[in-house]
């Protein structure tokens, strides 16, 4: 069976922070997405998930520029977890 760890947003852009490591770009960003429903009294619903993003420049990237707070925005990438240690 072949392993498959895509995702796809499609968002407006909150907070931007780009900086330089090792001589590349990299972009870390919040994107907002909705998700409509109707509540159990017939109300419509609307539920904000944010997500953060982490884009290195490259081949295929757009330029960083472009990647500003209430921008619209369509990401394709993967989903990647990270775990902190702190020392406590």
């Amino acid at each position: 069976m072949e392993q498959l760890n895509s995702v796809t947003l499609r968002g407006i852009i909150g907070s931007v922070r780009v900086q330089d490591i090792q001589d590349r770009k990299v972009a870390h960003f919040t994107v907002a997405t909705n998700f409509a429903y109707k509540g159990a009294g017939g109300e419509a619903v609307i539920e904000t998930t944010w997500h953060n993003v982490t884009a290195w420049d490259g081949k295929g990237m757009p330029d960083f520029a472009q990647i500003e707070k209430g921008a619209k925005i369509h990401v394709i990438g993967r989903i990647r977890c990270q775990r902190y240690t702190d020392n406590d």
